[in-house]
């Protein structure tokens, strides 16, 4: 395997994708899970009805990401207004985008390695062979799993899809400008350019894509053909400014520590774990293991200083030398470089200053590429001089790297059978994390939806479950608001115990998003009648709210709860609509505030002050979006307003 011609490198990748695919078609049965119900599937924009009457709406009008990823909501909103909330088509859908994905990495990584080896230095493997190895790997790895099955993370593979595409446009213009061709910087522009509107689109990382390009050309290409030195230019205009942009933007919430009041850690404490987190990721990427792969990470320790734990000092001091020899063998081992200071630059949003969570796998669907590229162009980057010697090395770097590769295979099938069924993936997640707030959590929710009445085993498995969850250091509210659901719900007692966990949590940690949709589900299932509150559970909840909002007076988001709270389920009017006052006037720019503060003006008559919501309305719909919408309540309040 020296070398393979084109055409059997493509047949042996399609060999590989055919493997990926039976690899994944077992978990195409699962269920949805995680931010798959905040992103869509509770989400009534992506009702089909809705669906229907304001499609553009769940498109642009989510809270995705800062650039609310309007391609990866098209995705879901055409699949779900023709398939409805079928798991199987949606999950189809990213294994079929995956394996183009694999196609795409596959031809970029032949050119690259091609272009690489053009100088005629004897190679342990020809470019092909070489790429071929690379690509499958990439493919089969058990860690792009969360990307494909898990639903949401389609946002991460569509991006990484748009990278690869920006990047093999660049590729072209950089060669015909080589050629002398003079559509060549058109290429360059406009897949730079193109690339990362439509990838950013549909994730930020997609903002990348000019820094890979950068990569590419310092390492590989090296200026070659740029005769007038536009390339630096180009640079300056597509990296350097945006990203000064996109740091001024970041900092003053980073600096003022605003941006890390929602999460469990400082910027330090989050910096410093981050080390141990590259250093995991490299693992579970070259040496995957099942019981150390996880949908949930919750349960990964902060660093709080250099040695506590002291796997903090050590992560860090091998990241450096990583980096070191990326820096050093740039010229003699261009794929190694290339590899490393991918991954490390595939990273740097996610794994950095910006407030996320400390560890996700779908971080290293792309930037897994640069591993695979330096670990495979480490192993063949030794080239014994006598014939018989390379043969023997050639054969065991081939079917060391085969076995590997078949083994990631197996692994991932394993994975996608545990994704195959939502009892199994939650039992099998909270089994290997049981410390795992998130993933208990899961279990016991799902435990409950299975059982078949309150005097069934699996109720009881469910509602011991939930408590263990609730106990757990860094729980939510979760845990404790599906207890009081579940009792609410059935006309039982709510228990005083479950209350007082709710404000403990509320007075020692800070809001995150799950306890605001917690709070959210108890309010809405009051409102809607599912919950059977009595007058002590009514004020039990309103003081719970009331105690939120005294912590965190500047949350538009918890205001606009407990007003709802307090309209819809205390019918207390006058402290709903001074509520939606302060909501407004903290956050003018959200157009769902204004709909709430105008409904509640009609109901109370207030036609006039109306009129001056429902034109701050329309400001805040320049596409139309709601149009009908507000048609409809400019009827109400006439005369005063105009239809």
């Amino acid at each position: 395997m020296a070398d393979l011609a084109p055409r059997r490198a493509q047949l042996a990748f399609g060999v590989a994708a055919v493997v990926a695919l039976l690899s994944y078609w077992a978990g195409l049965r699962g269920g949805f899970t995680f931010d798959d119900f905040g992103n869509f599937v509770d989400d009534q924009r992506f009702a089909p009805a809705a669906l229907h009457a304001h499609f553009w709406s769940a498109v642009f009008g989510g809270n995705a990401g800062p650039f609310a990823r309007p391609l990866s909501m098209l995705s879901f909103a055409l699949q779900i207004s023709s398939t409805g909330f079928n798991p199987w088509p949606l999950k189809a859908f990213n294994l079929l985008l995956h394996l183009a994905n694999g196609a795409l990495v596959f031809a970029l990584s032949r050119r690259v390695i091609h272009w690489g080896q053009r100088d005629g230095r004897a190679a342990l493997l020809g470019a092909d062979a070489l790429a071929l190895l690379v690509g499958s790997a990439w493919l089969l790895a058990p860690i792009q799993l969360t990307a494909v099955l898990y639903v949401v993370q389609r946002e991460e593979a569509l991006a990484a899809g748009f990278v690869l595409l920006g990047l093999l446009g660049y590729w072209h213009g950089r060669m015909c400008l080589i050629d002398g061709c003079t559509q060549g910087w058109r290429w360059i522009w406009g897949s730079l350019v193109g690339g990362t509107v439509l990838a950013s689109m549909a994730k930020e990382t997609g903002v990348l894509l000019p820094a890979y390009a950068a990569l590419l050309e310092w390492l590989v290409l090296r200026g070659e053909g740029d005769a007038r030195g536009g390339l630096r230019a180009l640079y300056a205009l597509v990296l350097v400014l945006p990203g000064l942009a996109g740091l001024a933007w970041l900092l003053p919430g980073i600096v003022s520590g605003a941006a890390y009041a929602a999460r469990p850690f400082t910027l330090a404490q989050r910096l410093l774990s981050e080390g141990r987190a590259l250093v995991d990721y490299l693992h579970w990427i070259l040496a995957p293991q099942p019981d150390a792969l996880s949908l949930y990470h919750d349960d990964f320790v902060v660093s709080h200083g250099w040695f506590t734990p002291w796997t903090t000092a050590a992560s860090w001091a091998l990241l450096a030398l990583l980096a070191a020899v990326a820096l050093a063998l740039r010229r003699r081992l261009p794929l190694v470089s290339l590899g490393l200071l991918w991954f490390f630059v595939g990273q740097s949003p996610v794994s950095t200053i910006v407030p996320l969570d400390l560890v996700y796998e779908h971080r290293n669907y792309l930037p897994s590429w640069g591993v695979w590229l330096a670990a495979c162009g480490l192993l063949t980057g030794w080239v014994p001089t006598d014939a018989e010697r390379r043969a023997t090395w050639r054969t065991l770097v081939v079917a060391s790297l085969g076995a590997l590769i078949a083994l990631s295979a197996l692994l991932t099938a394993l994975r996608a059978q545990i994704w195959s069924n939502p009892y199994r993936l939650a039992y099998f997640e909270a089994t290997l994390h049981p410390r795992s707030p998130r993933a208990a959590y899961d279990l016991g929710r799902i435990e409950l939806i299975l059982a078949s009445g309150p005097a069934s085993a699996m109720d009881g498995l469910g509602v011991q479950q939930m408590e263990y969850a609730a106990a757990l250091p860094g729980a939510d509210l979760q845990p404790w608001q599906a207890l009081v659901f579940i009792a609410a719900k059935r006309g039982q007692p709510v228990q005083a115990a479950w209350w007082l966990g709710m404000r403990r949590i509320v007075a020692t940690t800070p809001l995150r998003p799950e306890d605001i949709g917690a709070l959210y589900s108890l309010v809405h299932c009051g409102i809607d009648g599912v919950c059977k509150y009595t007058p002590q559970d009514l004020g039990q909840l309103a003081a719970l709210l009331d105690f939120a909002a005294r912590r965190w007076p500047g949350n538009a988001e918890l205001l606009t709860l407990q007003a709802n709270a307090e309209a819809n389920l205390l019918h207390a009017l006058p402290e709903a609509y001074a509520l939606m006052l302060r909501v407004v006037a903290l956050d003018p720019y959200r157009y769902a505030y204004w709909k709430n503060l105008v409904v509640m003006q009609l109901a109370a008559g207030l036609h006039s002050e109306a009129a001056a919501g429902i034109a701050r309305m329309r400001e805040l719909d320049p596409l139309g979006l709601h149009g009908s919408e507000i048609a409809r309540l400019a009827r109400r309040a006439a005369p005063e307003v105009a239809p």
